[in-house]
């Protein structure tokens, strides 16, 4: 009777199984045929799921997608933005756009709402893959839309918007694309745990990155090059900068990165190549510096202070400076700058226990350093024999303040980290910048350290 009753229930649950098996395949909704849409014809209605198919050619926009879950293919066409707006709004989560060009937008050209190629609005979820955008005020805005990712994306544009503007799109991700010209590459503002990574930047007319108040940002592997002042990242907490180039800002206000009043910063394993400014760290009260290639800059590394910021700590560990004008300005006589374990071009070479240390520490700033980043026409004095005497002289007995900034284990060769940051831009840092510095005569340099000499309380205020 057992093996009667157990054989009945067994043969019970198996109907009841496949009853519901086909319950649930029954109850599947057809899969959605793609639409196919020709140039000449207009945007149809689409129903959520939507797979929308954009034959080559060009369209005239501006468009709205306001339903989830739409595939937009459109590998070979171009849709052509209005005199006014934005040129493809999306609306609804779930969208993917793929293979698009976006020829021009609207000519409103604000910071925070500009005219876009692409304006996601409430588009949780959204993708852009291997899109194009050409002559727009700006690419992409991106407003309350969590989890977007944009991918192999290219963007060119003019010096009036940031190409991507987000606000309140937390987890927004850009990578492995080019985005030349605009006015910032991207500007983040409040949006937690964005990642930019493998992208390339060039030529922006302000800021490539534009990091304000958002925090756990990620920046890692993009190549920043040319641009008129540089990258920015403020008033947050918890970012990461690893393996960047930043390479060739020049001028009066130019830097390859600033780090202002943040908290929880780490910048590692990247390359800082002929910049006005490596890096520039203001008021930021926790700052971890460590494995960077520092090369043929004017400052290689700055720290100041704002008026009404607080001082700044940062840890430099690990780092190589190499053919800097000056490898160090702390201009913050309470900034806490610890000097560990670097690598520095001049710093003594003997090394008697053959360890890879110099037996010797090393001052690698200097009074005139935080002289010349008050007064930069200062500068053309620098690798003068008269500065060069008075940098010794400051070696050999330094100052209290001068003290704490030296390095007592300076390494001869590089980390293995600052090896890799260099591997990123080719490994073609010049060892002597002092070819490219004009050098004045020495009486006029013992002039000037006179003046200096004469009134050191007005010149430390």
């Amino acid at each position: 009777m057992r093996g009667g009753s157990t054989f009945v229930l067994a043969a019970c649950a198996v109907a009841v199984l496949t009853s519901l098996g086909c319950a649930a395949v029954g109850s599947r909704p057809p899969s959605i045929q793609p639409l196919t849409l020709a140039p000449d014809q207009a945007l149809p209605a689409l129903e959520p799921g939507a797979v929308l198919v954009l034959r080559p050619g060009r369209y005239v926009g501006p468009w709205e997608i306001t339903v989830p879950d739409v595939t937009l293919r459109a590998s070979g066409a171009t849709l052509v933005g209005g005199t006014e707006g934005s040129s493809l709004v999306l609306s609804a989560p779930g969208i993917h756009v793929e293979g698009l060009t976006i020829d021009g937008s609207g000519p409103i050209d604000d910071l925070y709402t500009p005219d876009a190629a692409f304006w996601l609005l409430g588009c949780d979820g959204c993708r852009l893959t291997d899109v194009t955008v050409l002559n727009a005020t700006s690419a992409v805005r991106s407003e309350s839309s969590a989890d977007v990712v944009v991918s192999g994306a290219s963007f060119v544009g003019a010096p009036a918007s940031p190409a991507l503007t987000l606000f309140d799109s937390p987890r927004f991700s850009l990578a492995a694309s080019s985005v030349t010209g605009f006015l910032d590459g991207i500007y983040v503002e409040r949006s937690a745990a964005v990642t930019v990574v493998e992208n390339r930047f060039d030529q922006a007319a302000r800021y490539a990155l534009h990091v304000m108040f958002s925090p756990d940002v990620v920046l890692e592997g993009n190549i920043v090059r040319g641009g008129n002042v540089g990258s920015a990242a403020m008033y947050g907490r918890g970012l990461r900068v690893r393996g960047n180039t930043f390479a060739s800002h020049t001028g009066p206000l130019a830097f390859g990165l600033l780090v202002q009043e943040l908290a929880d910063a780490e910048v590692s394993g990247n390359a800082f190549i002929g910049n006005t400014v490596g890096i520039l760290v203001v008021s930021a009260p926790d700052v971890t510096i460590s494995d960077n290639l520092l090369a043929d800059n004017g400052f290689a590394m700055l720290v100041q202070r704002t008026r009404t910021g607080g001082t700044s700590a940062v840890r430099l560990q690990a780092n190589a400076f190499e053919g800097n004008v000056s490898d160090l300005a702390v201009d913050d006589p309470e900034a806490a700058v610890s000097v560990t374990g670097n690598h520095f071009e001049g710093a003594s070479r003997l090394d008697r226990d053959h360890d890879g240390v110099s037996d010797v520490p090393h001052l690698p700033s200097s009074s005139y350093n935080m002289f010349a980043s008050r007064q930069p026409d200062l500068s053309l004095f620098a690798l003068n024999p008269g500065i060069l005497l008075w940098q010794t002289a400051e070696t050999t007995v330094p100052a209290l303040r001068m003290a704490t900034l030296t390095d007592a284990e300076p390494r001869l060769q590089r980390s293995a980290g600052a090896v890799v940051a260099g591997r990123l831009v080719g490994e073609a840092p010049s060892s002597v910048v002092a070819g490219r510095i004009i050098s004045l005569s020495l009486v006029a340099a013992c002039v000037l350290l006179g003046a200096f000499v004469g009134r050191p309380v007005e010149w430390f205020r």
